[in-house]
């Protein structure tokens, strides 16, 4: 973060030098003041290992497969706080099984799968108890 904020920063100062009047033989400090603004940021700037290995780490983790990320974004909702959803999923094709407390939750589920990348076609075998 605070690497962005100085690249920020550096990118107003230039935006305002540019922006103002200045002479052609400013060039030659406009020139120093850039070289000197790149080595600092990439001073600052941690090595690339450092920055490359949690963008992996969190690759790794995003779910690939429809039903992993139904099931993950079922899981992340807080409207289905206490409400245990099976999902399975046969290509593009994902079920929800279990019990939803009222078909408002139903049909939020429903919509939830619905519109998760990598899902064509949602079967919906959820149950809703009679009261």
């Amino acid at each position: 973060m605070r690497q962005f904020a100085a690249v920020l920063i550096l990118v107003a100062l230039f935006l305002l030098l540019v922006g103002s009047r200045f002479k052609a033989s400013d060039g030659d400090r406009l020139r120093a003041v850039s070289r000197m603004t790149v080595t600092k940021v990439q001073n600052a700037m941690p090595p690339a290992v450092n920055v490359i290995a949690p963008v992996d780490a969190l690759r790794k983790e995003l779910p690939t497969r429809p039903d992993d990320a139904v099931r993950a974004r079922l899981a992340a909702d807080k409207r289905f706080v206490g409400v245990e959803f099976k999902v399975t999923a046969n290509g593009g094709e994902v079920t929800l099984r279990g019990v939803v407390p009222n078909t408002d939750v139903k049909r939020l589920a429903v919509g939830v799968a619905r519109n998760t990348i990598g899902v064509d076609d949602v079967v919906d075998e959820l149950a809703v108890p009679v009261k």
